[in-house]
């Protein structure tokens, strides 16, 4: 069977949001890549709707169902059945909601009708059955949940099936042989239809973006068809309902308020999750979960929501669910009658994580550098509410030490720390006034200095012509050969805007022998120098006396580095 949720590794980018989103923390993560283990999924959805990405997606069945409708029409094969489910109202408001049937005949279905007569019918059944348990199980995502992460709840499960199940199997028992594809805003479905017991009532399951995208590949534009009608088979009520917090109550007359304590609708993972989280007594309750917030019109697949004209807030979804529901409410209806609902669950095997040892978990904060306590900081970042759940996932294979922000920073600071301080090249780092702040062993050889002189200015060790270029602005690298304390060197420094910060990289040339196109980089450098050395005798002549001190002292110098280089070319 294949993968209901899957993740298309070239889209996923390191973020650990579906890691963070997952209720039941389903993902794992293998060489930063994010996948989900369909053994601990409860498909959900979470991630799809999550992932900045995109990188999680609901398997399309989209070619399965246009197989069937194209077998359909060419080979006089089974006819084809739309059972869609009661939330497409919220998608296609108003006007388009009386279209849509006429849309869905345009692609080839023979029979479309609408889920909630399924819903409608669970509702009375689940209500007759309401001694057999109190947790309403219209919500795959719910029962996958309590299957796999609080089986001791599966006997309060109302033993019945879901709309989708029950309307695919009305639509059949009246037409046999016919192929049933279900349409709605849920990823769970396409699980549920594998289930052994139900194998057989539907036989594809779409999303509505699946269904919007063959809408697009076929260039079928809701608003321009006719009004149709939906096909009947059984009664609705006020089953349009269904798909909101609270909508099978309403579907079976049942008043909801604050007031009753024996009555609840909840939605959305968290109020589901905590619901069982203290150990309740759901004995004579009557209790109707639903794992999307706001109900099945908050669904992971409700559309693209990259297509802005699908981008609708969840309270227009339920004003429109609304709006139809009452303009639709005194349709004449039938009565279908069938024992079709009854359904089992099942318990865990698999599933079931090893307990994580204590030792375990300190050899992971070990690695970490977490053992104090004080560095635990539960800061969320890798997805995991703290330190301890991530240690777990890390034993139990699920998630890696990498997925830790602040180890992995401490990490690449210890790195290039140690890269500085094990550089065979002398390695200086200024503040913005020039002053020194670090520096490595190697500058403290070349220089025959220690961290003491550290806050001193360049200057007091090297010449700070370069520096000052790259302060003034003038440059944004700096590269030259100097002479000083009785030895060449070559210096390379560049400037850190976002630091305020300068580094000087610094290598002993003393020793090195030239080829010809390193000394006529040299001698390029000394005509530059003797350049510099002409114009500025030039200048200073004609400036007051005390001036040519100065000028004399430049002479100097610069005429010393012309009898150093060519003394020590010439002992070369």
């Amino acid at each position: 069977m294949r993968q209901t949720i899957c993740t298309i590794a070239s889209n996923c980018q390191d973020c650990y949001r579906c890691v963070r989103e997952c209720p039941v923390k389903a993902i794992c993560i293998r060489g930063g890549q994010a996948r989900v283990v369909d053994e601990l999924c409860i498909q959900c959805g979470t991630c799809v709707r999550e992932c900045p990405q995109r990188a999680k997606t609901v398997r399309s069945d989209l070619d399965a169902a246009k197989s069937l409708v194209a077998k359909s029409l060419l080979d006089g094969g089974a006819v084809v059945a739309a059972s869609i489910a009661p939330s497409f109202a919220a998608l296609f408001p108003g006007t388009l909601a009386y279209r849509l049937p006429s849309a869905l005949r345009k692609l080839g279905f023979c029979f479309v009708g609408e889920t909630a007569e399924g819903a409608a019918y669970i509702t009375d059944k689940s209500l007759e059955e309401g001694q057999a348990g109190s947790i309403c199980a219209a919500c795959p995502a719910v029962v996958n949940y309590v299957e796999k992460y609080q089986p001791q709840y599966i006997d309060a499960l109302i033993p019945v099936v879901s709309p989708m199940i029950a309307h695919g199997r009305m639509i059949k028992a009246g037409r046999p042989g016919c192929a049933v594809v279900f349409i709605g805003p849920c990823a769970a479905k396409k699980g549920e239809i594998t289930r052994p017991e139900n194998v057989g009532a539907v036989d594809v399951v779409l999303t509505f973006s699946e269904l919007l995208e063959w809408f697009a590949q076929e260039r079928i534009h809701t608003e321009d068809c006719i009004d149709s009608s939906f096909d009947r088979i059984a009664k609705i009520g006020d089953a349009r309902l269904f798909p909101l917090e609270g909508g099978m109550l309403k579907t079976g007359g049942i008043k909801n308020d604050v007031g009753q304590a024996e009555i609840m609708s909840v939605s959305g993972p968290e109020d589901v999750m905590h619901l069982f989280a203290d150990k309740p007594d759901f004995n004579g309750k009557l209790i109707e979960p639903l794992f999307c917030k706001g109900g099945c019109i908050g669904g992971p697949c409700f559309a693209d929501e990259h297509i802005s004209s699908f981008d609708i807030s969840l309270l227009a979804r339920r004003n429109n669910v609304i709006h139809y529901a009452d303009a639709s409410r005194n349709e004449s209806e039938s009565r279908h009658e069938t024992n079709i609902t009854h359904t089992t669950y099942y318990k865990p095997t698999a599933q079931e994580q090893e307990l994580v040892s204590d030792s375990r978990i300190q050899k992971i904060y070990e690695r970490t550098g977490k053992t104090n306590p004080s560095n635990q900081l539960n800061c969320g970042a890798c997805g995991y509410k703290s330190c301890l759940e991530n240690a777990i996932a890390v034993a139990r294979g699920m998630a890696e030490p990498e997925m830790c922000m602040p180890y992995m920073r401490r990490l690449a600071q210890q790195r290039s720390d140690r890269i500085i301080e094990t550089n065979p090249c002398g390695i200086v780092i200024l503040d913005s006034e020039l002053c020194m702040i670090q520096m490595n062993p190697a500058f403290q050889k070349m220089f025959m200095c220690n961290n003491g002189i550290l806050g001193r200015r360049i200057s007091y060790l090297v010449n700070a012509d370069g520096f000052e270029f790259l302060q003034s602005g003038e440059k944004e690298q700096y590269e030259s050969i100097q002479f000083k304390y009785g030895f060449k060197y070559h210096e390379i420094l560049y400037a850190l805007h976002d630091e305020g910060q300068y580094v000087g990289i610094y290598s002993d040339i003393s020793k090195v022998r030239f080829d010809t196109r390193q000394l006529d980089a040299i001698k390029a450098q000394t005509v530059m120098h003797a350049r510099e050395f002409l114009d500025h005798q030039v200048r200073f002549a004609q400036e007051m006396a005390h001036f040519l001190g100065k000028s004399t002292a430049r002479s100097e110098e610069i005429a010393r580095d012309l009898i150093n280089l060519y003394e020590d070319e010439g002992e070369a």
